[in-house]
């Protein structure tokens, strides 16, 4: 089996990531395999909005690094979707990858993405303490998922985490993110029918 994790941090060591490493921990210690994209790493262009990929081909006209994540997630049993929260929503660098995925919401890779069987996770990470903001974060990730023909299975919040001392301060956070990983490995073994 294999998961692919879009990190929508720009930071690829911040609070997020580190949370979704733990998340990751189990998959990886159950041999599965595990790849990451950081979108603040990633070579993704703004999305034009010119609908060439509404044409027959169906493609884009960048040629960048999306068509590359986009083949992981096509190979994959399990997406995570990880964001802290910027204004309340996904960051900017997760919103440009969203709306370039509007090649990959078409028929032709639709039916492709739902023979897989793949599933999908969001983990949204935020500095202030109220839960609501975090769940518009995991309805954007489910609204994303849901274009994509991919059902979100579970989601994981975290509130109250601002800077690298309060996650720190906090290892019950990273414990129960372990925790979280080991549970939807039974999810992905019985959603894909090899449990």
């Amino acid at each position: 089996m294999k998961a692919v994790c879009l990190l929508g941090s720009p930071r690829p060591k911040g609070n997020t990531a580190t949370i979704l490493d733990e998340m990751e921990r189990p998959l990886k210690q159950q041999g599965i395999a595990v790849i990451r994209h950081c979108f603040g790493e990633c070579n993704i262009q703004y999305c034009l909005g010119c609908k060439t990929c509404f044409g027959e081909d169906g493609t884009c006209v960048h040629n960048d690094g999306v068509q590359a994540i986009m083949n992981d997630i096509m190979n994959a049993n399990l997406v995570i979707v990880a964001s802290p929260s910027y204004w309340g929503d996904v960051t900017g660098q997760m919103k440009v990858f969203i709306d370039r995925c509007t090649p990959y919401c078409n028929e032709r890779y639709a039916d492709k993405l739902t023979k897989q069987k793949i599933k999908g996770v969001a983990l949204a990470v935020r500095a202030g303490k109220n839960k609501k903001e975090n769940e518009n974060l995991v309805a954007t990730i489910e609204h994303f998922l849901g274009h994509l023909h991919i059902p979100l299975i579970s989601h994981f919040t975290v509130e109250g985490m601002d800077t690298a001392e309060d996650l720190n301060g906090s290892p019950e956070i990273l414990k129960m993110a372990y925790d979280f990983g080991k549970s939807i490995i039974p999810l992905m073994e019985d959603l894909n029918g090899d449990g």
